[in-house]
């Protein structure tokens, strides 16, 4: 595949058992109203989403990943996003062994009206910085908004609307 065409396909997303963020909907104002998913996380304490994730004809490089997200409520301050990535190699990793996630983050500013989206990303590097992840496994990847972070002052809800990740 060529640089920027996505390679990282969710396959599912798994809220973690314990401080996770909280799926909600957006209804909209057409009519039917579509009910738009997000996932809610909290403006005063670090929650927590996982996606699993698998790697399809990847080459090697770096990953970048795009988080689309809207405020609940706000229309300024900056939220903190981090994530990290957690990958199974063949025979090497168990689920059930404790692991250290390592974040790499963005602090991104609201858009000008609830509801509207914005898109951050965030980068690793091959290698370490992503866990060593490798073509056609599979990884956790989990995103986490960090409210104790001095860029993270937006009041109310940031709605995480999914994840995307390209070869960058």
């Amino acid at each position: 595949m060529a640089s920027g065409d996505p390679v990282v396909q969710v396959l599912s997303i798994m809220p973690p058992a314990a401080n996770y963020a909280t799926f909600d909907v957006r209804p909209s104002a057409s009519t039917p109203a579509e009910n738009f998913p997000v996932w809610d996380f909290d403006p005063t304490a670090i929650e927590y989403l996982d996606f699993l994730c698998i790697l399809r004809g990847y080459d090697g490089g770096g990953l970048t990943f795009t988080l689309p997200w809207s405020a609940s409520t706000a229309a300024s301050g900056q939220t903190r996003w981090e994530m990290a990535i957690r990958a199974f190699p063949d025979d090497a990793e168990d689920i059930d062994a404790a692991h250290t996630y390592d974040f790499n983050g963005v602090s991104d500013t609201a858009a000008s009206a609830s509801g509207e989206p914005s898109y951050p990303t965030i980068a690793f590097t091959n290698g370490a910085d992503m866990d060593s992840w490798a073509d056609g496994q599979v990884a956790i990847v989990r995103v986490r908004r960090d409210p104790t972070h001095v860029d993270d002052n937006m009041a109310g809800d940031a709605e995480l609307w999914t994840i995307s990740g390209i070869e960058s």
